[in-house]
């Protein structure tokens, strides 16, 4: 997310359809991919992603691989990361994983995604959110960037967290951490730099309590001004 796009937010997308040479991959299990497009997002104006009273919303998430090349163990990894008790989960989101899933989570090779992330502009490089779609980077995905100080699992995790946040209403976060050297937000642009944070796959204590609020739409359209409306002074 250097180019600098929001690298995560969304409009009301065409259809993408899935390259011909391409595998789609339900998790738990193999299948092959639905060939209708999700049904339109709501608009963005309307109330927030769900309840205050303790009933988790619930994301239905199907995984596409679209780029065999490096992206094995990519429907584990991204299974295992959302329902991380130190994730979103924490927030009172519950995420279920099965073919016919309103949303979408791939991994693609850059051109796919750029196409996938218009109008968004990902240069061949970053990810992206849009809609019901979340389209992770292969090449990312197999090397992490070079500013990354972690581990490649962990740049991974990250990844994955950053993207479905936005796809659950959040925004780039501000600042990127509390003071040098302590763990950076997981909505911070960790991608394109660290600001002289430690690197962090999982949401910030005061990133959770913004999420647990359900007061932002879920699948957020085309969103070049987005800006967060919660932040650690917030909560």
């Amino acid at each position: 997310m250097l180019a600098v796009v929001p690298a995560c937010a969304s409009d009301d997308p065409q259809p993408v359809e899935r390259p011909a040479t391409s595998t789609a991959v339900t998790a738990p299990t193999t299948a092959a991919p639905a060939t209708t497009e999700p049904e339109p997002t709501p608009p963005a104006d309307r109330p927030g992603s769900g309840s205050s009273d303790g009933t988790p919303v619930v994301i239905g998430i199907r995984l596409e691989r679209w780029s065999q090349d490096g992206t094995e163990g990519f429907e584990e990894l991204l299974v295992d990361t959302l329902l991380d008790p130190r994730g979103w989960t924490q927030a009172g989101f519950e995420f279920r994983f099965a073919e016919d899933a309103p949303y979408r989570v791939v991994v693609a090779e850059g051109p796919d995604v750029d196409a996938t992330c218009a109008p968004y502009t990902t240069g061949g490089e970053y990810s992206c959110q849009i809609g019901p779609i979340v389209a992770l980077n292969a090449e990312r995905w197999r090397e992490a960037t070079p500013t990354w100080t972690g581990t490649l699992d962990d740049y991974r995790r990250m990844l994955v967290t950053h993207e479905v946040g936005h796809l659950i209403g959040r925004h780039h976060a501000r600042p990127a951490c509390g003071s040098p050297g302590e763990p950076a937000a997981v909505m911070w642009q960790q991608s394109a730099g660290l600001d002289g944070c430690a690197p962090n796959p999982w949401p910030l204590p005061w990133e959770v309590a913004c999420a647990a609020r359900h007061d932002e739409p879920i699948a957020p359209p085309y969103e070049p001004d987005a800006r967060a409306t919660c932040g650690p002074d917030d909560v």
